[in-house]
């Protein structure tokens, strides 16, 4: 098995894919930490639900595929892992084990919890709803080289992904996919992009078309509102982002 734990702590972002209970497949970029016995991911509260989601799925795909700020350790890689959910929500494991890792890792953080100050201005940002990933299968994987490169996912049962290009990104209602090798075979599909703002990480954005894939060709269901990454943000709309993260974070936790 490759080494799991130093790609992971070596990546700046992953996607992580996963069927909710009603079967349908969702991904949604992530920043991967490393715990005690695997990757973890550390959702704040405002961001709950979705955390709840992937720890009520079977099994999840976690994969790393941008090769952009990351360390020397890091390879390509595809994880399946069972997935384990947890609340934190005193934050007591996220800043003894996990918080460090973040402030390297995404530096948005660095402005809520770099210092004993900001962390008790911020107490709402370290609370997190932990997903521990026990990684039961690794396989090399293609990593990303440009922002068409979409991730593909497919499935009715196990989930499988691959790497896929996006010939036409803007404004691609029903986007033309190719996928070098070893396409996955046919099913419910989504493809899923995202850009983010290298190296300080503060604009992240994320789109997805979900659809079918038939083994050659995708068909969209329906198309992202918006793709590519967003344009700089002037102070008040930093300010207005901090207040929505605030209050959704505290409005979760009660």
């Amino acid at each position: 098995m490759p080494d799991v734990l130093t790609a992971v702590r070596s990546a700046s972002v992953a996607e992580v894919a996963w069927r909710d209970a009603d079967g349908t497949i969702h991904v949604r970029g992530v920043v991967p930490l490393v715990g005690g016995s695997g990757p973890v991911l550390a959702f704040p509260y405002a961001d709950a639900p979705v955390a709840r989601s992937i720890g009520g799925a079977d099994e999840v795909l976690l994969t790393l595929t941008e090769p952009r700020s990351t360390g020397t350790g890091f390879e390509p890689m595809l994880l399946r892992c069972t997935p384990t959910v947890t609340e934190d929500r005193e934050g007591l494991r996220f800043s003894s084990e996990l918080l460090d890792q973040e402030l390297r890792g995404y530096p948005p953080s660095r402005l809520l919890a770099d210092s004993p100050l900001l962390r008790r201005e911020h107490w709402w940002w370290l609370p997190r709803v932990l997903v521990d990933l026990s990684v039961t299968a690794a396989h090399p994987f293609r990593a990303r080289s440009t922002v068409t490169d979409h991730l593909l996912v497919v499935g009715d049962g196990p989930l499988t992904a691959a790497v896929a290009g996006v010939s036409d990104l803007i404004g691609s209602a029903d986007p033309e996919v190719s996928v070098d090798a070893d396409p996955p075979g046919g099913g419910p599909a989504v493809l899923f992009g995202q850009d983010l703002s290298f190296p300080d990480l503060e604009r992240w954005r994320q789109w997805s078309w979900p659809g079918t894939w038939d083994g050659t060709r995708f068909a969209a269901d329906s198309a992202p509102a918006r793709v590519g990454l967003p344009p700089p943000l002037g102070v008040l709309a930093r300010w207005r982002r901090h207040r929505r993260l605030e209050k959704a974070c505290r409005a979760a936790l009660g």
